[in-house]
């Protein structure tokens, strides 16, 4: 490896440390509570070197949430090819809960971070997560239009923020509440399946008889 290389791993290296120490903080404390200094000082770096990385903390926050959008539009992409769209629905909630349950501080600061906060700003033009809305309000769409859905349900909006919101209360239960033994949590797989039969015989015409299995 050559010294060029060398050195920008090395920089990757340490805004990944900076990007993860400031993540763990504003979960803690809040995104407008936490100062630079504090993110340094977890990882004893200088406040300096947070600054050769990123010109402000507006920089810090806005870098964070497009790499966290960034990779979980990149766990929809498979799903978002499969051609049926009812198949696609499922193979999205699939990809959605995988994101959610694998990365629960990067979901936290996407989905359950204070409207109030500059990050919640940044959140709402986001690129990617523009398009992961984009991509199943067009799958929803598309099951309007080839009379997937049962009679009554031609609001595609309307739709997807109900199956949007129905996953993701799921997920954030898991997040905040999963470590709580008294509920008897069942497996991610089966609450998966679980929430996608029950979408389903709510949403479809005919509800497929053969759950489709992932996990």
């Amino acid at each position: 490896m050559g010294t060029h290389e060398r050195i920008e791993r090395e920089r990757q290296e340490k805004r990944a440390r900076i990007l993860d120490a400031a993540r763990e903080l504003f979960l803690e404390r809040g995104v407008e509570a936490v100062t630079l200094r504090e993110v340094a000082q977890k990882i004893e770096y200088s406040t300096t070197a947070i600054y050769v990385q990123f010109a402000d903390k507006a920089a810090l926050v806005e870098a964070m949430v497009n790499e966290d959008f960034a990779k979980f539009a990149s766990g929809l992409e498979a799903a978002a090819k499969v051609a049926d769209p009812v198949e696609r629905l499922g193979a999205l909630q699939d990809a959605y809960i995988d994101f959610a349950l694998k990365m629960p501080r990067h979901y936290q600061l996407l989905f359950l971070t204070p409207a109030q906060t500059p990050h919640s700003k940044l959140e709402a033009t986001s690129p990617a997560g523009i398009e992961g809305y984009r991509v199943l309000r067009a799958t929803v769409d598309e099951c309007i239009r080839t009379d997937r859905f049962r009679e009554g349900l031609t609001d595609a909006d309307a739709v997807a923020q109900v199956i949007w919101g129905t996953v993701h209360g799921l997920v954030s239960l898991l997040i905040v509440q999963g470590h709580h033994a008294p509920f008897h949590w069942r497996t991610p797989a089966v609450l998966d399946r679980t929430l996608l039969d029950i979408t389903m015989h709510g949403v479809l015409r005919e509800p497929p008889k053969k759950p489709r299995r992932k996990r």
